[in-house]
């Protein structure tokens, strides 16, 4: 009725989980994150970036803040989730998501919930979580990637991407019956470049995997020295250099990204996202005994 409608209308969006996936070919995956989120809360969204690496190659290292609490501490209960959010000076949190498989595969239900409604807590205003995934072939399941409402396969031009890329889609399509992904091209000279790389992952994956397979171009960006500066200073290309192409392109994607439609699911979106996340380590946990 008229009246769910208005309630509809004003209600609080739910918090959309992202997941960008890439692999060796130098994808810039992690640095396309930091830059999403830095657009993304520039337009005044609430963005809590989930960090799935460890050591140098994580997003504080890559920051040059200080690290603090990770989930370990968290599922020991010796913290809060919300005492492991490392928060940047560019407007949004980092929260180091890397625990070993094991610790997750082996919640019971009571504590699947509490880590849920930590998690609820955590992220009851926040808009985004955009997810630094590991790629398919470093640990064998892309964990974050199976629990997220969206997965973003990071390509380059480079044949190891254009190989992990695939790997990644079949991957997930094959053994975790995902069918929708979207793909970003980076590290290109032009938008013909971008959809000759996309084209090809495309026919492959569709001539092996079936046509039922989805994948989508959401934008390119292109190889921008002002890009690799900021990256080595530590800082977000948007912020060091505002007015770098490669700065252009990530507002535009961030403005794209505004415009996705809703995920289908309904309902607790917090929750649904820890069963999956622990589902996943559990997948992941398998695999890693038997191999």
């Amino acid at each position: 009725d008229q009246a769910a409608g208005l309630r509809q209308m004003i209600s609080t969006p739910q918090c959309r989980t992202i997941s960008l996936s890439g692999g060796r070919g130098d994808a810039g995956t992690t640095s396309l994150v930091i830059n999403l989120a830095t657009a993304l809360a520039e337009r005044q969204r609430q963005v809590i970036v989930l960090d799935e690496f460890t050591g140098l190659q994580n997003i504080p290292h890559r920051l040059h803040l200080n690290p603090g609490f990770e989930l370990e501490h968290v599922l020991r209960r010796e913290v809060s989730l919300i005492d492991t959010l490392i928060e940047s000076q560019y407007g949004f949190g980092i929260l180091p998501i890397a625990p070993k498989p094991q610790l997750l595969a082996h919640l019971n239900e009571g504590e699947q919930r509490w880590l849920a409604a930590e998690f609820e807590q955590l992220t009851e205003h926040v808009d985004y979580l955009l997810l630094d995934t590991r790629p398919a072939m470093a640990q064998g399941v892309p964990s974050l990637s199976l629990a997220a409402d969206d997965v973003v396969i990071v390509l380059s031009n480079r044949a190891e991407s254009l190989t992990d890329a695939y790997a990644t889609i079949k991957q997930l399509a094959t053994e975790y019956a995902r069918r929708d992904f979207r793909v970003l091209v980076n590290r290109v000279a032009s938008l013909g470049e971008a959809l000759t790389l996309f084209e090809r992952v495309r026919e492959v994956a569709q001539q092996y995997l079936g046509d039922d397979i989805q994948l989508k171009l959401i934008g390119y960006v292109p190889e921008d020295d002002w890009l690799n500066r900021a990256t080595r200073l530590g800082r977000p290309v948007l912020e060091a250099f505002p007015d770098a192409e490669a700065s252009a392109a990530i507002r535009q994607l961030a403005d794209a990204l505004l415009r996705w439609v809703p995920p289908r699911q309904q309902g607790n979106t917090m929750a649904s996202f820890i069963y999956r996340l622990v589902e996943s380590s559990r997948l992941l946990a398998d695999r890693l005994h038997y191999e």
